[in-house]
């Protein structure tokens, strides 16, 4: 009996080892171009819950982060745990520190959508946000502090959406081209330019960093009447009810073509450009969307078919880690028999800053001047 103990012993340890197969990688990631870091990263699989159990550490040895995936390929860091890489799928939860040991992070995943508490804490400890998902979307109540423990704000979502959009104005930069002045009843094409995430808050300055506004801080002259107004700290484009009230402003403030109103915007503007168009769609004569979400709220799933008037020239970069790049896809497969007017540009070996690539080059801008909403509307 005793023998027939030790076998049964052995046979359930040695069972219980191989459903876990143990792996050390070293990663290296470029931070710049003349820095790489490199992060150890222990890959777990476990057959009894068919998942990647993975660890990251930093050089210092301090853990980077912690979490499980239902697919992964460990060649790959994400520069964002918002999102789902390709061959990674989320499953669980997800703990993230800096290099000094604080939590920055807990965040939860069902199926790689965002599901559950999410989680933020500032480099001193004190908590930055608590953001509530349901199935990929802001659901029920979501609060953000100041790093000194006072509330910024607090706001109550349903599937994507807040529920009490407040009536608001918001702080732009404006550009006018050279030959402005030399005729005042001429009227001007206008270019509406929607900032990343990194670009919110009060200070319009941050606004030149990229993208358009970063070509006119660079002195490029354009054709056009610019105008990129600026998203509040830890808000999106689509939180309040901001865009009647730009439009109007700028419209009587400047002499625009109204026939000639084009939308662009990356990241975070390039969702906002996705809602502004389906919520607006008579306002614009084409837009051109780059690297935004589409699928993180009902409004935009439900009302695709609003977009199939309006020429686009939608942008994703296949290597993104930011905004996985299936996001864009995903609204190109909804008006690829639909709008006529439909282009998309996959740079496959292009991540994030696919901007970077577009808003340098003439190309974007020559397209957006074919555009006339009084031709649309012949048609």
């Amino acid at each position: 009996m005793k023998k027939i103990a030790l076998i049964i012993s052995l046979i359930l340890c040695y069972g219980s080892i191989k459903t876990q197969d143990v792996d050390t990688f070293y990663l290296h990631v470029p931070i710049s171009e003349n820095d790489t870091i490199i992060y150890k990263r222990i890959i777990q699989f476990d057959m009894n819950d068919s998942l990647y159990h993975i660890w990251d550490y930093y050089p210092n040895g301090q853990m980077q982060m912690e979490g499980t995936y239902s697919s992964f390929d460990k060649r790959i860091k994400e520069a964002s745990l918002w999102c789902n890489y390709r061959t990674n799928t989320k499953e669980g939860e997800f703990k993230v520190w800096n290099k000094t040991g604080q939590l920055e992070s807990k965040t939860n995943f069902l199926y790689g959508l965002r599901h559950g508490l999410f989680e933020y804490w500032y480099s001193n400890g004190q908590r930055e946000s608590i953001q509530n998902y349901s199935n990929g979307q802001k659901q029920g109540t979501c609060t953000w502090w100041n790093d000194d423990g006072s509330i910024q704000n607090k706001l109550v979502f349903e599937k994507g959406l807040n529920k009490n959009p407040k009536d608001t104005s918001y702080h732009y930069i404006t550009y006018t081209p050279k030959e402005y002045n030399n005729d005042p009843l001429k009227k001007w094409p206008l270019i509406i330019y929607l900032h990343g995430g990194s670009s919110r808050g009060t200070d319009t300055i941050k606004l030149y960093c990229c993208g358009i506004p970063d070509q006119i801080w660079r002195k490029r002259e354009f054709p056009f009447i610019i105008v990129a107004p600026q998203c509040p700290l830890n808000q999106r484009w689509t939180t309040d009810n901001w865009f009647e009230n730009f439009y109007e402003e700028i419209t009587k403030k400047y002499r625009v073509d109204t026939n000639k109103i084009y939308l662009t915007g990356t990241s975070l503007g390039g969702e906002g450009t996705w809602y502004l168009a389906i919520k607006y769609p008579k306002k614009f004569a084409a837009i051109a969307p780059m690297s935004g979400f589409t699928q993180n709220m009902d409004y935009i799933i439900k009302n695709t078919d609003k977009l199939i008037d309006i020429p686009i020239w939608a942008f994703h970069g296949k290597e993104d880690k930011v905004v996985q790049f299936e996001e864009t896809e995903w609204m190109i497969n909804r008006l690829v028999e639909k709008n006529k007017g439909l282009k998309f540009t996959a740079e496959p070996s292009t991540g994030h800053s696919i901007d970077w690539l577009i808003y340098p080059k003439q190309e974007l801008y020559d397209w957006f001047l074919q555009h006339d909403k009084r031709m649309r509307n012949k048609n």
